[in-house]
């Protein structure tokens, strides 16, 4: 049984490539993504290299297991919670939706968030900073703006609490307290669905200098300044010949990303700048 659960924040700062391997669609790189609802996931796999990569050998053994013992640290999968939208008003917006602010609710704040009730064509918005009148412009749809406790009180914990709380975030901070946007599920699924970056790649053969045949390829990138949870439960170290706790694993967690400025690289194309992102953490309760 897990003793206790930690909630890893990651604040994408350049666009990540959390690739499934190649597509059956229009994109030959797509991003992974949950069966029923379409959101953009890191799967839990991910998670945990990341981190284990983060840590000395010894150490990492104790706290995500080796082959003698299971690990004692158990990441689930990194879910969307924030997406930036481009915007008419602000640049762009972070979105959420009443679903996933229950599904968060549920996994971290154990049923305390408060869940809107939103109609459609309409967003709450926590400022009038992103409006444009009486609406908010989001690409090219527009959506009654409407002023919300709700959004307002949603954007100051995000701000808060999730956000990283380093000195080069306060900009972030203070903007997401008047740039979110709680749209109803439909729409927000469609932008996490359409409005991910894709992007095309080519390689060049090193004789010719020129494209290489068949090279040409395209990849799609969730982009910078989306917010993604993933939750760790913890437990002992299964390890019997060590006495270390579920509270000793935490710490490791937060020492681990503190020794690199909270800073670390997750997905794929790490060569060309992809996945780099600022990890916050939340302790139960």
């Amino acid at each position: 049984m897990f003793e206790t659960r930690v909630t890893l924040f990651l604040y994408a700062e350049s666009a990540l490539h959390a690739g499934m391997g190649s597509g059956l669609g229009a994109v030959d790189l797509p991003i992974q993504r949950e069966r029923t609802t379409n959101y953009p996931i890191i799967q839990s796999s991910g998670v945990k290299g990341a981190l284990r990569q983060l840590m000395d050998d010894d150490t990492a053994n104790l706290v995500f297991g080796e082959q003698e013992y299971a690990g004692a640290a158990s990441p689930g999968d990194a879910r969307i919670l924030l997406f930036p939208v481009r915007s008419l008003s602000g640049v762009f917006v972070w979105v959420t939706s009443p679903a996933v602010l229950a599904r968060f609710s549920r996994d971290v704040l154990k049923g305390q968030g408060s869940v809107p009730v939103i109609d459609r064509d309409t967003c709450l918005v926590s400022s009038q900073a992103i409006c444009a009148g009486n609406d908010v412009m989001l690409e090219e749809f527009a959506y009654t703006a409407q002023n919300s406790n709700e959004a307002e009180n949603w954007a100051t914990f995000f701000a808060d609490h999730v956000l990283p709380q380093s000195g080069d975030y306060a900009h972030y901070r203070e903007r997401m307290r008047t740039h979110l946007a709680i749209l109803p599920d439909n729409d927000f699924r469609d932008f996490v669905t359409y409005s991910t970056e894709v992007i095309t790649r080519i390689k060049i053969d090193p004789q010719t200098k020129t494209v290489a045949t068949g090279a040409l390829f395209t990849q799609e990138l969730l982009p910078a300044d989306t917010v993604l949870y993933s939750v760790v439960e913890l437990t002992d170290v299964r390890d019997k010949d060590s006495k270390h706790d579920a509270g000793w694993i935490t710490q490791q967690l937060y020492t681990a990303t503190a020794y690199f400025n909270d800073r670390f690289q997750i997905g794929g194309d790490e060569t060309v700048g992809r996945g780099l992102v600022k990890a916050s953490w939340m302790s139960e309760g």
